[in-house]
């Protein structure tokens, strides 16, 4: 037996559709600024044909009368009552099964709801005026390639071709969103995503922040101007990591000069004694040997998952060189990623050590004339500490109030000139307002937007971008 439709027009853009007979919610139909509702719905009900190869029976309800249409899997609409007929549209079938992305063009990354391209710069580091010689610390290298799976018993050599084929299960699970999810949610479907669309993207950028990281990662958050976005993002992206790696796996250091806001920005506020002066009195003598227990006092999970060490915000001296690597050596130790919030000054010991430990430079530039300024003067500074880093620095452009566009093109380009990758952050009003950072208070656009961050730094720190 054919199944039935019932589709009510509400207005002249929306319609509800709901499967007869079956007790699931219905529908929403939503027209667009280059589909008429009445071609959603023939696209919607084409859909459901295709998928049941069967052909649909469509009960269609407007203010003015109902009519009673019948919609086959090559999309001809026929009709039991004389009447306007719904305006047929050429839709390809779309296969139930997600296809292999293709190869990312080459160019800026676009962080962004939609679309999200993976892309790196293809011109090696340009040389900055000022650079001077690297210091010996040797560069991250890659983390070594985990070996193939080797079947149970003593055979050894070639898979054998009995094995069973490889699953993607990103690639197989069924849609949850988009037209595809409601389908599925409907009708009880298993559709699969498409292969460009946002959803699948997402969870190809979820697999990459699960891939394996060199020994001691770090990612540094950097921009000599204050009040651009390093803390709420730094703070943000480790919750992202923490959200799809998983908990206890990424930890937020503050590396700022005495008084930053960094405690006042997490969601979860660091108690009395939870700190990096407390951290390094107590532990710093003997980093070797400290117990994930013992560290965890000091520390203040977050929602998500991740850690965070609070600055010394009641010191007499910022934090050194030594202190900065003292704390990076306990905390690699029980992590498998640091994040670095640093201040405002290049000079000082931390943020000397954060450039020197980095595998990837995070700079948080707003669309303002003088972040992008101080975003330039901040790669000089990083080329006279270590050149070499800037293949691996992301300059991450903030939408925000009061941003001039204007600036956007000329920054860019210069940025690009540079070597380093580009990408783009929708507006967050939680960041903006200056409150706590909670992952799941996030606008769903901003959420996305960093779980592609987080899988674009993480791409270049294990050293398999580019």
């Amino acid at each position: 037996m054919a199944p039935t439709v019932e589709i009510e027009a509400t207005s002249a853009t929306t319609a509800r559709a709901k499967l007869a007979g079956a007790d699931v919610p219905p529908m929403e139909l939503l027209a667009t600024e280059d589909k008429a509702l009445s071609a959603v719905v023939h696209e919607f009900v084409r859909t459901i044909a295709v998928e049941q190869q069967s052909a649909v029976e469509v009960v269609y309800r407007t203010g003015k009368d109902t009519r009673f249409l019948t919609v086959g899997t090559d999309g001809k609409l026929t009709e039991s009552a004389p009447s306007v007929p719904i305006p047929v549209v050429a839709v390809e079938p779309q296969p139930a099964a997600a296809e292999p992305v293709s190869a990312p063009p080459a160019g800026p990354v676009t962080v962004a709801a939609e679309p999200i391209t993976y892309a790196m710069p293809t011109a090696p580091a340009t040389a900055l005026a000022g650079d001077t010689e690297a210091p010996t610390r040797p560069t991250p290298t890659a983390a070594p390639a985990r070996p193939a799976d080797t079947a149970t018993g003593p055979i050894r050599g070639p898979q054998s071709v009995l094995s069973a084929p490889g699953v993607n299960p990103a690639a197989n699970r069924p849609a949850r969103n988009g037209m595809r999810g409601r389908l599925n949610a409907m009708l009880g479907l298993t559709l699969a995503p498409k292969a460009d669309s946002l959803e699948m993207r997402l969870r190809d950028a979820q697999a990459t922040i699960a891939c394996p990281l060199p020994d001691g990662a770090v990612i540094t958050f950097v921009n000599l101007k204050g009040g651009v976005g390093k803390t709420p993002m730094s703070i943000a992206l480790a919750e992202t990591i923490a959200e799809h790696r998983g908990p206890a796996t990424a930890a937020c250091l503050d590396l700022g000069e005495i008084g930053g806001s960094f405690a006042d920005r997490v969601a979860v506020p660091p108690a009395a004694g939870q700190d990096a002066a407390a951290l390094l009195a107590d532990l710093g003598q003997t980093p070797q040997q400290v117990r994930p227990s013992t560290l965890t006092r000091y520390l203040t999970r977050q929602p998500s998952g991740s850690y965070v060490v609070a600055g010394k915000a009641d010191a007499a001296t910022p934090l050194s060189f030594q202190d900065a690597a003292t704390l990076g050596a306990i905390l690699e130790r029980h992590y498998d990623l640091l994040l670095a919030d640093t201040g405002n000054a290049s000079h000082s010991g931390s943020w000397q050590w954060a450039i020197t430990a980095a595998h990837t430079v995070v700079v948080p530039v707003p669309l303002r004339r003088d972040a992008a300024v101080a975003a330039q003067r901040t790669l000089t500074a990083i080329s006279a500490v270590r050149p070499d880093v800037l293949a691996r620095t992301v300059v991450v452009v903030t939408d925000g109030p009061g941003d001039a566009p204007m600036v956007e093109t000329e920054a860019v380009e210069a940025f690009t000139a540079l070597g380093v990758s580009v990408c783009r952050m929708p507006f967050e009003p939680v960041f903006a307002s200056g409150e706590r950072i909670a992952y799941s208070q996030l606008r769903r656009e901003t959420r996305d937007a960093l779980t592609v961050l987080a899988a674009t730094v993480t791409r270049i720190g294990s050293g398999a971008a580019g």
